[in-house]
């Protein structure tokens, strides 16, 4: 899609929030919903994000691309817990498996970003669901080092 298709989606944004989109360097034909979203979450701009959830964006939507990561998935990556919280708060899929098997607690895992893993296994994520290598949040942990999650997984 080109830029101007896709912010006919997103007629909900104020000035500022559309000047943004538009400056942010997009390229024609790579972008669409997910990206535009996926940038306020990159950016922190809980209320852009909040904006577009609140105006029909599905809060478990997911790339496009090879990783088919949700935008809890990029919240954890990012580490932007404010919007992390917020879409957990909205409903977000808390064991969404993405096209490599992932689910946001391994995202978590990978990423070193114990909080993010404590608050999704407080809030009752499958701890025990493995990806398409066979492992589970637990074994990549342990593969990876990450003590800090040794107590809650």
């Amino acid at each position: 899609m080109t830029l101007t298709e896709v912010l006919e989606n997103f007629t909900f944004l104020n000035d500022e929030q559309t000047e943004k989109i538009k400056n942010a360097g997009f390229v024609d034909g790579s972008v669409d919903n997910f990206s535009v979203v996926e940038y306020f979450i990159k950016k922190g701009d809980l209320e852009s994000v909040t904006t577009c959830i609140e105006n029909g964006i599905d809060v478990n939507s997911s790339e496009q691309g090879d990783f088919g990561s949700s935008l809890l998935h990029i919240a954890i990556r990012f580490g932007k817990m404010e919007v992390f919280l917020y879409l957990i708060e909205k409903g977000a899929n808390l064991d969404f498996v993405d096209k490599v098997g992932w689910t946001p607690l391994m995202e978590s895992v990978v990423d070193d970003k114990a909080e993010f893993g404590k608050i999704l296994v407080e809030k009752g994520c499958n701890k025990g669901l493995i990806n398409m290598r066979g492992a589970s949040a637990q074994a990549l942990a342990q593969k990876f080092g990450r003590q800090d999650f040794f107590s809650f997984l």
